[in-house]
């Protein structure tokens, strides 16, 4: 038998921070859950999408019919430059006054249940965490997040893909308005390629400007 009770996110499922700073640390928001079901529910686990995001809530509290219980989000923007998106979920299941209700069914593992709620929001990170994250200067406009990649072992006809980061700076400077972008970096070993440990320069366009991407690869 399945679990029909629902629990339900009173207000917003997803809460907007805004623009934040990185150096104003962490931020907190509370949704409030409500159980709009005809049986008792009981949280039983809760996780995040990334460990900058850790949730808290009254685990394993009964909440009856028509009861509410809160749950709270806490985001640390270290080192979490740009947009982001962070979603916690909450696992729950029906109870008893005696706890949380078992049967030897296997089957009925479905009968648990998640709620999602999230945090969204545009970070701007410290000039040290910038100049961290995007370390490779292009120009007074443009950084990438490396210029080096170790792609290990690779036989002839792989082919294997990284990505680099590129950031974009707004010309009159600072961070608010910059934006990033993926430039994906793909490498096949063809039959030209010589065995041994290679060192490839992989050439990519940026804007007007060519930026050279050492590849380290060892080719069996």
């Amino acid at each position: 038998m399945l679990v029909t009770d629902t629990l339900v996110v009173i207000g917003l499922a997803t809460i907007s921070l805004g623009t934040i700073q990185e150096a104003n640390g962490v931020q907190e928001r509370t949704f409030w859950l409500r159980n709009a079901g005809q049986e008792a529910v009981a949280l039983t686990q809760g996780y995040t999408s990334c460990g900058c995001t850790t949730i808290h809530f009254d685990k394993a509290r009964q909440v009856k019919p028509g009861d509410s219980t809160a749950v709270i989000l806490r985001f640390n923007p270290r080192g979490k430059g740009g947009e982001f998106e962070e979603v916690g979920t909450i696992v729950y299941q029906k109870t008893t006054d005696k706890g949380l209700q078992t049967t030897d069914n296997k089957s009925e593992v479905y009968s648990q249940k998640k709620v999602n709620m999230s945090l969204v929001g545009t970070c701007i990170t410290s000039e040290e965490t910038l100049l961290r994250q995007f370390p490779i200067r292009i120009n007074d406009r443009l950084r990438l997040s490396t210029n080096r990649f170790d792609l290990g072992i690779m036989h002839i006809g792989e082919s294997k893909e990284r990505s680099v980061v590129l950031l974009h700076l707004p010309p009159k400077g600072g961070q608010e308005g910059a934006s990033q972008e993926r430039i994906p970096i793909r490498f096949t070993v063809d039959a030209k390629t010589p065995k041994g440990l290679q060192h490839i320069a992989h050439p990519i366009k940026v804007g007007k400007e060519t930026v050279t991407i050492m590849l380290d690869v060892l080719v069996k």
